[in-house]
């Protein structure tokens, strides 16, 4: 969500809101680079039984692996820049009172769901450490490495919620109504 210039203005754009979106830009350019890599592990996989008969034995694996991360790496970018999928027939059909509270109220039980995964991930991690749990595979990857990435994505996209809804409340019902209508027409 790219906010109006007199929103920015705002103090809590500089403190709050701003480190944000760099956290998420952050999380993207690292999905990114996951993805070169992930490339580069597959072709590497494909060259090596194809032509010298021989395998990495952990492509597959490390390739679920970086799409995990690739995904919930990007989650916070991707909410930021309205990619995610919305289901709007019900905002779009209500007047800008009650679209906005709805977009407030969807918004808190969204961060608080995302919250509550980021609690559940962080116990799942902190167990596979202190259990010592790795994959049933021949590189036998501690399992809290990529359930940890699944937790720092999830933490963006958390902090990326919190930061449309504190920009949602501090540019008011007003903005909001001038942007609600403008997206009627």
């Amino acid at each position: 969500m790219n906010a109006p210039p007199e929103e920015k203005k705002h103090p809590l754009f500089a403190v709050l809101v701003n480190p944000i979106n760099r956290l998420s830009d952050v999380g993207a350019t690292l999905s990114a680079l996951i993805f070169c890599g992930m490339v580069l592990l597959i072709l590497s996989e494909v060259i090596l039984r194809n032509f010298l008969g021989s395998s990495t034995e952990v492509s597959g694996e490390y390739s679920g692996y970086a799409l995990a991360a690739m995904i919930y790496l990007g989650m916070g970018f991707s909410f930021r820049e309205d990619a995610h999928i919305r289901i709007t027939f019900l905002r779009e059909r209500l007047g800008a009172m009650s679209a906005f509270v709805l977009e407030i109220g969807c918004l808190v039980f969204v961060m608080i769901l995302s919250g509550l995964s980021c609690v559940f991930i962080w116990e799942l991690v902190l167990t596979s450490k202190a259990r010592n749990l790795t994959a049933y595979t021949p590189a036998e990857t501690p399992l809290y490495i990529p359930q940890a990435i699944i937790l720092v994505g999830m933490a963006l996209l958390t902090l990326q919620i919190f930061a449309r809804l504190t920009a949602l409340i501090v540019g008011g019902f007003q903005q909001y109504k001038v942007a609600h209508d403008a997206g009627k027409n």
